[in-house]
């Protein structure tokens, strides 16, 4: 099961059976290795997706919610947006920059 991967590239159009056959593997594929976002994005209740909540319900500006956190406004909006995730410890300063706890379970 060593074998080395090689790239191919297409010197024409894939044929009407070529595409349904490269469609139906994409299928099969993806049905054994599921995006890794999409559980990732469905868990409301995430610490990560309570920290969004609470920076949109927050009223202060998110650029100063970011400078107070020590954090870049580029890196809070991608997070907010979704685009990526934050350090641990950067989760903890928003938390204290928004005056949120965590509870245990």
């Amino acid at each position: 099961m060593n074998r080395k991967l090689e790239r191919v590239f297409r010197d024409r159009p894939l044929t009407a059976e070529e595409t349904a056959r490269e469609n139906e593997v994409r299928r099969a594929v993806q049905a054994e290795f599921p995006p890794v976002t999409a559980s990732h994005e469905s868990r409301s209740d995430s610490l990560g997706e309570a920290l969004r909540k609470a920076i949109r319900d927050s009223t202060q500006p998110a650029a100063e919610i970011a400078e107070k956190a020590h954090l870049s406004p580029l890196a809070l909006s991608k997070f907010l947006a979704g685009e990526r995730d934050i350090h641990l410890e950067t989760a903890d300063r928003l938390a204290e920059v928004l005056g949120i706890k965590l509870a245990g379970s």
